[in-house]
């Protein structure tokens, strides 16, 4: 019995995630301009990202999954079936998709699946300071993280750096500014569940104004 409503071709390749947000653009028939804009990138920096020269940040894909309307599943596997009474995702150990982002290595887990309430992914953490980590970032909706390997140390707006090793475990607020370090001798590895809300998305670096 299948664990969602399609079971994707594993030999097919999926394109890119630059690509995958470059034909929802177009479809949609807006311009670079107009999309950047309305989720607060430039113009060439989306530019970038479409044509895989700039990673982007999960934050940002929050925002473009909204404008354009999509579930952000849409990005990693473009046949993702909805969510539905009864149906289910299976994520094999290292099957989930991986994606480069501008702030950590993700491994977005149950792609396969579109509009849940939750967002699970195993990031990859390598920033070794606040300023390699692209400073403090927030989101709406709450987020839970497990630190699985390594440790981190958490970054956040309204406490102090707080460091977690491996089986340490942290709830909160995602609106609240915040940022991972590794705190180990080499990369992390953290599993992240980040649960989504109807509040408006402020998706600004924290403490950029504009």
């Amino acid at each position: 019995m299948a664990d969602t409503a399609t079971q994707p071709d594993k030999a097919l390749d999926p394109p890119p995630l630059g690509a995958r947000i470059a034909s929802l653009r177009k479809d949609r028939g807006l311009t670079l301009a107009q999309l950047a804009g309305a989720c607060g990138l430039s113009e060439a920096t989306l530019s970038r990202v479409e044509n895989g020269h700039s990673a982007v940040s999960a934050q940002h894909l929050f925002a473009l999954a909204r404008y354009l309307d999509v579930d952000i599943a849409r990005f990693f596997d473009d046949r993702s079936a909805p969510l539905t009474p009864g149906v289910r995702s299976l994520t094999r150990r290292g099957e989930g998709a991986v994606e480069n982002m501008e702030r950590y290595d993700a491994e977005v887990l149950c792609a396969d699946l579109s509009a849940k309430g939750m967002h699970p992914a195993i990031n990859t953490i390598r920033a070794r300071s606040l300023e390699q980590a692209g400073g403090l970032a927030q989101h709406g909706g709450e987020e839970f993280l497990y630190v699985l390997d390594g440790s981190i140390e958490l970054h956040s707006e309204w406490y102090a750096p707080t460091v977690l090793n491996a089986g340490d475990s942290l709830y909160f607020d995602g609106t609240q500014g915040h940022a991972y370090v590794a705190a180990g001798e080499g990369p992390a590895r953290i599993l992240v569940v980040v649960a989504r809300d109807g509040r408006p998305l402020d998706l600004r670096p924290v403490g950029d104004e504009r």
